[in-house]
């Protein structure tokens, strides 16, 4: 594989040739390998124990931010469970969640919030739910200073 890159500057205009294999003729891997797999379409790196997805080349991205309040005692939010910013509707995610924590980013009032230890997911798709440890603050109406902040769209890379 090495062949690939035999100059390591590149000017611009220049352009860096990855090797491309099928799933079924990838090869054995050593840590740090680059390839472009033309079964599934994605850029993969080996890790040093598997091949992992770093891209996928034939799906669009989307990043989609969601925004509730909290009101000192909600600690879940989502499938109409809290309220929205403006606090006229329940609160709903706009797009699917998977579930799993770790593929969105989650801020209260501005600091990120730990997946698995600061929140939890229940459920996925359109009514997928997010749970706080504890029920995110009041928002006090002048500085939004405890508005939580869901951003989608951020999946983990993976196998």
């Amino acid at each position: 594989m090495g062949r690939y890159v035999k100059n390591p500057e590149a000017t611009q205009g220049q352009t860096l040739e990855i090797p491309q294999v099928t799933t079924a003729n990838r090869p054995g891997g050593k840590n740090g390998q680059i390839v472009f797999n033309k079964t599934t379409s994605t850029y993969q790196v080996y890790n040093g124990a598997q091949w992992y997805n770093v891209s996928e080349a034939s799906r669009d991205k989307a990043i989609t931010i969601d925004r509730f309040q909290g009101d000192g005692s909600t600690a879940t939010f989502g499938n109409g469970a809290g309220n929205t910013l403006d606090g006229s509707t329940t609160a709903n995610f706009s797009v699917a969640v998977t579930g799993d924590p770790t593929d969105l980013l989650v801020f209260v009032g501005g600091v990120y919030q730990t997946p698995t230890t600061n929140y939890t997911m229940s459920g996925s798709g359109l009514t997928g739910t997010i749970t706080f440890g504890s029920a995110p603050p009041g928002n006090d109406g002048t500085t939004n200073g405890h508005i939580i902040t869901i951003v989608h769209g951020i999946e983990k890379l993976g196998a």
